[in-house]
């Protein structure tokens, strides 16, 4: 059986959702944690938990959407949704640096109070980063991230970036680009096999004319097939070590 350890299927319309599930159904795919973006966001996902068995909630802002919701009482309305046995993660959270972003200091405002949260209620963490890499080592270091389970949701960065993360008890996500960035599979050859989960940060891809082209929680087979080559280790061997990396990262 595999996990999905971060998806937004939340966003997905009804129609491509049902079809979504019977897919996931097909390929065996047992867990599918649906992340947050905002707070309405979030509260789609405890949703789709409830009404979805496979379906577990994290509750998050991400970077780019701290704008989004106008709410400086956003803590406490998450911690309504933990309340839910099926809110079983904070996510997704991080630093997002580009030309048209949120200044700096408010991401970092923000990630550390979901941090907080997540200390508060024991529980992990999918953080997301982009052009941030350093950092988000400062804060996983001054906020002693390493006492968490945390997750370095999609990564996609050097073995240096990596080694760091490991050495503060980050787990590595590995997602679909590891089908072809010849670079990406040099860095995750290097990786602990007990350290890394996978993903498939699933979201409605209407860009694409061929709906059978959309990423769904079904292509993580994709990925443990990629990771097998990789490694050089039987499928099922990689199954089995990922499977529990991510049972013991959720408490499941």
């Amino acid at each position: 059986m595999l996990i999905d350890i971060h998806t937004h299927i939340q966003q997905f319309e009804d129609k491509d959702l049902s079809n979504l599930i019977i897919n996931s159904r097909n390929a065996k795919i047992e867990v599918i944690i649906a992340a947050g973006t905002t707070i309405e966001d979030s509260k789609k996902c405890v949703k789709l938990a409830k009404e979805v068995k496979e379906v577990y909630a994290a509750v998050g802002i991400h970077p780019q959407n701290i704008y989004d919701d106008k709410n400086d009482d956003y803590i406490n309305l998450f911690k309504e949704l933990l309340k839910c046995k099926k809110t079983i993660m904070i996510s997704e959270i991080g630093l997002d640096i580009q030309d048209n972003s949120v200044p700096l200091k408010i991401q970092k405002k923000i990630f550390i109070e979901q941090i907080n949260l997540a200390k508060e209620v024991n529980k992990p963490i999918a953080f997301h980063v982009r052009n941030a890499e350093k950092e988000i080592l400062d804060i996983i270091m001054s906020e002693r991230l390493f006492e968490l389970n945390s997750v370095a949701h999609y990564f996609n960065g050097t073995y240096n970036y990596a080694k760091k993360l490991l050495d503060n008890n980050i787990f590595i996500s590995v997602a679909k680009p590891i089908l072809r960035d010849k670079n990406l599979e040099e860095v995750i050859k290097k990786i602990p096999l007990n350290k890394i989960v996978i993903e498939t940060d699933s979201y409605p891809q209407y860009f694409k004319k061929n709906r059978k082209r959309w990423t769904e929680p079904k292509d993580l087979n994709l990925i443990i097939m990629k990771l097998s080559e990789i490694f050089k280790i039987d499928k099922d061997i990689i199954i089995e070590n990922i499977y529990n990396n991510s049972k013991k990262i959720l408490n499941l």
